[in-house]
């Protein structure tokens, strides 16, 4: 393609002659030269106050320029040589000298890094969190502490209640006052005759309502004003009130094609001309010029900005302004031109009594034409000799900075990089299909065959449609999961319809549509069309390696290059140098078979960062609404609206690149050195011939290729029944059941209908967790999120009640008769305090009444594994703490070395509460349905004091001195605590760090294993050689630790590649205002549309670069808990305080995954009479940065 030949200046492989090197501004100097600054300083701004910590904290040093690679030393002189044409100095960067044998693998600017940010500084909060008891709450806080703001006056604290009760009537009596003549009402005579000193002035009877003064003029003076305004609108005063008049009607008539408004031969336009304007719709008399300097009608519209609808006989025009509204009002709101067209009409008459002949028609036909030359405008088509006629596919798609591109923002010798940083050059790709946006049989392709259907997205109609017609007879066979992608295929409701939906391919790391991503989906998420929009989309990346993310590449991977050898078309074709590795996304992955599906886990496949990798729900939740409007398009008009409305989504996502790359890198240092310290402290513990044996293991196991046949050692074995073994059990039996002749009672199974309760209570108890953990002084946006799950919640609850009457027949007498006898339950105020109506909450001699048969029984059965489970990850998260403790006690000395992540013991113990009370729920539940027995033996009842560590003592016992010999305050001071003869089961068992003087029962031949340990036929070996959990454990943290490394890696890499595709960019723009050999005007105006995009580019590069100099020095914005894996250590200390989340329950989320890192939290600013917004909130747009608005392209 056109865009992508190599630039000149990438001459080897660190010579970037300058990646910002046009309209930078002096601004800059003193920031890149290198600012003396106090450590003390967080900030390079010159008004920041400074900010010294005085209670400990995580402080780190303050970084001057990023000079200094990670291993590399780099000379390089900064100086600033003047611009060829404007004169202004402009930093340039002179050739890197390399000292390195690897320096293909550096990079030749990136961001300041920083070891310790983010982490304990002197390990006191991990010193305190360590020796707590697993089910003691954190008292650490997670956020630092609120600033004490101004108090608020009145008037900003309740705005409309002030406004209400002393401005509101005289708000009104303003507005009524303009629909009169106002100040001027005593005019005697028009003011512009009495300057002109005319002898015999106007009746002032005439006023605009669109220009600055309403003054009251004569009818020549008010037609002589607005020769130049043509569309304002008039009233005329009829001696009672106002009444609007057309300037048609007073005598206005435009002359085009002369500045002069004079013309020697003049053509009137067609009587029935309307203009349509941002103020309504206008009905204007306009003269053509016909004499010797005539051009053709509709070009003279044009250069008086009027869109002609018709090129010959013109009877509707629409201003510039008009179209450029209507189209940044479609692209934000997504709403349909006929919305539009209403409020147009409504502005020129909102009665209905004078409005004009509808022009709603011509107005969509001239948005979609504007719409495409906007398209071929930003993509420089105007500048070509070849025409418009030559436009590549894909070639006016914007494209996403940051992707790897050879000869373009790639460095020399890229495909030589060692096997371990190749994945800095891989190309991260999601793939998904869409069924909101469908396509109603409408018009035909040879009625409205589309201005440039494979120009930018959408891939060409023709070679798509045909290759389709071959594979009509493709069935797609799942074999994993039931997902609609897979089971609705073939079967997707297409009766009336052209398209069910749209498949698309996006970049998985910026979020931005790939050009030639997307294509219409016949019928259901076939392969057959997935392959071809996938092969058309990469097939211009000539790279190594291509990661692809599929919600089913589990079964769609399997099969790919077999069908790609069976009669695939010439073109496109799939890379030939690309090694693919497939994926699924995080958020769809738990949602599959767990056999060897660690394959497919962005957890644990090398190179992939903190990737999610969930971005095409991301799109797809921005153009759902557009469906509205495309379904009733016909086929042409809607690939070209698709592509525009993609185009924006790219645009956005293209000038936001600065903040969000901004926010990623904040983020992925403070993971990055959490889950180091936390996976050196656990490897430290272990032994060296251990650790090295799982290390091979997982080496071989990632460097095995798919499908992989080494041993995984992130698989644990176990014999005791899981949960999700339980269900298919169940599933099976239920099958066999229909299959003997059995009812069919619902399509919802009974086992399903018990599974979906057990979900409800899960989620109940997170709940309660979560609004436990909520201060009083919460924001009203984590107030929100509770409030948001809480009604999630309630509605899932009353879908599963509609099955109560199926499965319980008898609740409802049952409920009646409680009620008749006084029983009746409080209504919960919350929905996690609902009743959920299973089998064990009801009384046993009414059971088998009330329920259905076997229903008591799958209850137990799924009750019975929810125990299994509960208890294996309380033994896989107590394993972690004894190690911890272990290596604490034995290694840890001095203050660097206690620098551990405070979020590894919080996740810890969250996870370990939340296991207990999952256990206990489903014990008592068991023992509600089964009554006491045998399995009393292993499942028994889990103390507070049962919770510890398999080298874990038991809990200390009280030791009380001699009678007399203490007084009654030393005895409080000098005890310790003792569980009682019959420990409790609380849901949060504070037991606070126990002061080790006098003990009973605490020596190494007192020991005594808790029975958790023995239950499930778990392992005891002491060399932990098979001990699969805490293996498992460790090969999870080293994934972890290792996806943080490589997003830190990545960043930093995608950082230097966008600078230097937007230095790139600029070139490119700038070699385009010659390439046409035109004269005059438009020479001109090619020539400066190449200046100002390359000037806007060079801008984006500057603000981008001066963004990333110093990322890490900026901390008014604290990390979001759930950016660094749900705990980031807070940045400033503060007094300890109970735990509070973010929205978020930590405790339900899975241990192995990486939790995608959301935006930083801008700080709360002090408040003042102007705040618009409530305390608390705060946004950051992507799009508010480098002119945002599409049109600066």
């Amino acid at each position: 393609m056109r865009e992508f030949t190599p630039p000149q200046f990438l001459a080897s492989t660190f010579e970037i002659s300058s990646l910002v090197h046009r309209y930078a501004t002096k601004a800059l100097q003193p920031t890149l030269r290198g600012c003396q600054q106090p450590a003390n300083h967080m900030s390079t701004r010159p008004t920041k106050r400074l900010r010294i910590a005085t209670e400990g904290g995580a402080n780190h040093d303050f970084v001057l320029l990023p000079d200094d690679d990670y291993s590399d030393i780099f000379s390089r002189d900064a100086t600033l040589r003047p611009h060829r044409t404007t004169g202004v100095d402009l930093f340039h960067i002179n050739r890197l000298v390399v000292r390195s044998d690897k320096a293909w693998a550096e990079t030749s600017w990136a961001p300041p890094d920083d070891e310790s940010y983010a982490l304990d500084p002197d390990g006191a909060w991990y010193d305190e969190i360590l020796t707590q008891e697993v089910l003691t709450e954190s008292i650490t806080p997670t956020q630092p502490p609120k600033k004490e703001k101004k108090k608020k006056s009145q008037v900003s604290r309740r705005p409309h209640v002030i406004w209400k009760k002393i401005h509101r009537s005289t708000y009104l009596d303003e507005i009524l006052r303009i629909s009169g003549r106002a100040d001027f009402q005593g005019s005697p005579a028009c003011p512009d005759c009495l300057t002109r000193k005319n002898p015999s002035p106007g009746v002032p009877e005439y006023r605009c309502n669109e220009c600055f003064l309403p003054d009251l003029t004569c009818k020549a003076c008010c037609v002589k004003r607005h020769r130049t305004n043509p569309l304002h609108r008039i009233q005329q005063w009829s001696g009672t009130h106002f009444t609007p008049v057309s300037l048609q009607s007073l005598g206005l008539t435009i002359q085009l094609h002369h500045a002069s408004m004079r013309c020697e031969n003049p053509s009137p336009c067609h009587s029935s001309m309307l203009i349509l304007h941002t103020n309504g719709v206008h009905k204007v008399s306009i003269n053509y010029c016909n004499c010797s300097r005539a051009i053709p009608q509709h070009i003279q519209l044009l250069r008086r900005r009027f869109y002609p609808a018709s090129q010959r006989i013109v009877k509707t025009c629409a201003t510039f302004e008009l179209l450029d509204l209507l189209h940044k009002f479609s692209l934000t709101t997504k709403a349909s031109i006929y919305d539009f067209y209403r409020g147009l009409e409504k502005l020129t008459d909102s009665t209905g009594l004078q409005t004009p002949k509808s022009r709603y028609r011509s107005l969509s036909r001239m948005n979609l034409q504007w719409r495409h030359l906007k398209l071929l405008k930003w993509g420089g088509r105007a500048h070509d000799p070849a025409g418009v006629d030559a436009t590549q596919p894909g070639q006016l798609a914007v494209r996403c900075p940051s992707c790897p591109y050879p000869d373009i923002n790639l460095p020399d010798g890229w495909e030589n990089a060692d096997p371990g940083v190749r994945f800095l050059y891989m190309l991260f790709v999601c793939m998904d299909a869409n069924f909101r946006l469908k396509n109603q049989l409408v018009s035909s392709y040879s009625q409205d065959p589309g201005l440039g259907i494979g120009w930018a997205y959408m891939v060409p109609r023709e070679p798509y449609e045909q290759f389709i017609k071959t594979r009509t007879n493709d069935q797609d066979i799942s074999t994993c999961v039931g997902f609609q992608a897979l089971a609705q295929a073939n079967t997707r409701f297409s009766q009336g319809l052209r398209t069910t939906g749209v498949g698309g391919v996006f970049c998985g790391r910026s979020e931005m549509v790939l050009p030639l991503g997307l294509g219409n989906l016949q019928k259901g998420e076939r392969y057959a069309n997935m392959d071809y929009v996938f092969i058309s989309a990469i097939h211009t990346y000539m790279l190594l390696l291509i990661l692809i993310s599929y919600d089913v590449a589990c079964q769609w991977f399997k099969n790919l290059f077999s069908r790609l050898e069976d009669a695939w078309p010439p073109e496109p074709q799939l890379p030939s140098v690309a090694r693919l590795i497939p994926a699924i996304p995080k958020l769809h992955e738990p949602m599959h078979n767990t056999a060897n599906h660690q394959v497919f886990s962005l957890n644990y496949i090398p190179g992939v960062g903190l990737s999610d990798l969930e971005c095409p729900e991301r799109v797809w939740s921005a153009h759902n609404a557009l469906g509205n409007s495309t379904k009733t398009q016909g086929p042409g008009s809607r690939h070209d609206v698709l592509d525009d409305h993609f185009g924006f989504w790219n645009w956005q996502k293209f000038v936001g690149m600065g903040r969000t790359l901004l926010r990623k890198y904040r983020a992925a240092v403070a993971a990055r050195n959490i889950q180091n310290e936390g996976h050196r402290g656990l490897t430290t513990s272990l032994g060296e011939d251990l650790v090295q044996a799982w290390e091979d293991m997982c080496v071989a196991w990632e460097q095995d290729t798919f499908p992989k046949q080494k041993k995984n050692p992130y698989n644990t074995e176990g014999s005791a029944i899981t949960e999700a073994q339980a269900k298919k059990e169940l599933a099976t039996d239920e099958e066999k059941r229909l299959s003997d002749g059995g009812a069919v009672l619902h399509s919802t199974s009974a086992p399903a209908f018990v599974s979906l309760g057990l979900e409800i209570e899960e989620t109940q108890r997170r709940l309660r967790r979560l609004a436990q953990n909520i201060s009083t002084q919460a924001t009203a946006r984590k107030e929100g999120g509770l409030t948001e799950q809480r009604n999630q919640l309630t509605a899932r609850i009353r879908a599963w009640e509609q099955l109560l009457p199926i499965y319980l027949p008898g609740l409802l007498q049952y409920q009646m008769d409680r009620r008749a006898a006084g029983e009746e339950d409080a209504i919960p105020e919350h929905a996690e305090d609902h009743p959920v109506w299973l089998p064990s909450q009801l009384p046993c001699d009414n059971r088998q009444r009330i329920c259905v048969k076997d229903l008591p029984g799958i209850e137990e059965k799924l009750r019975t594994a929810q125990c299994y489970d509960a208890l294996r990850n309380l033994r896989h998260i107590l394993k972690i703490k004894t190690r911890l403790i272990k290596f604490k006690n034995k290694n840890v000395r001095g203050q660097r070395d206690g620098t551990r992540s405070r979020a590894v013991i919080d996740r810890v113990h969250e996870k370990a509460r939340v296991a207990v009370e999952k256990y206990r729920a489903a014990r008592a539940a068991k023992l509600n349905l089964t009554g006491p027995g045998e399995w009393e033996k292993e499942l028994r009842v889990l103390y507070d004091a049962d919770v510890r560590g398999y080298q874990d003592p038991n809990q200390l016992q009280k030791s009380q001195g001699r009678q007399g010999t203490l007084e009654d305050a030393q005895v409080e001071d000098d005890v310790v605590m003792q569980a009682p003869s019959n420990p409790g089961q609380t849901d949060d068992f504070t037991l606070l760090v126990e002061e080790r003087a006098r003990r009973d029962g605490t020596g190494e031949t007192r020991r005594t294993l808790s029975w958790i340990w023995i239950t499930g036929q778990v392992t005891d070996d002491p060399n932990n050689a098979n001990d699969d959990i805490l293996r498992a454990e460790w090969a999870k943290s080293r994934a972890r630790a290792a996806r943080a490394r490589e997003e830190v890696l990545l960043l930093r890499e995608e950082m230097r590649r966008t600078l230097v595709f937007l230095a790139w960019k600029s070139d490119w723009w700038m070699k385009q205002a010659a390439r046409r050999a035109v004269d005059g005007a438009l020479a001109e105006a090619l020539d400066a549309y190449c200046h100002s995009q390359s000037a806007l580019y060079s801008a984006l590069a500057v603000r981008f670069r001066e963004l990333w100099q110093n990322p890490l020095n900026d901390i008014d914005a604290p990390l979001d808990t759930n950016a660094a894996n749900a705990h980031a250590i807070p940045l400033i200390p503060s007094s300890k305080a109970k735990r509070t989340t973010n929205g978020v329950a930590e405790g339900g989320q899975n241990e192995e995954d990486n939790e995608d890192f959301d935006e930083l939290e801008n700080s709360e600013e002090e408040g003042s009479d102007d705040d618009e917004g409530s305390e608390g909130d705060s946004s950051d747009d992507d799009g508010d940065e480098g002119n945002g608005d599409s049109t600066s392209r």
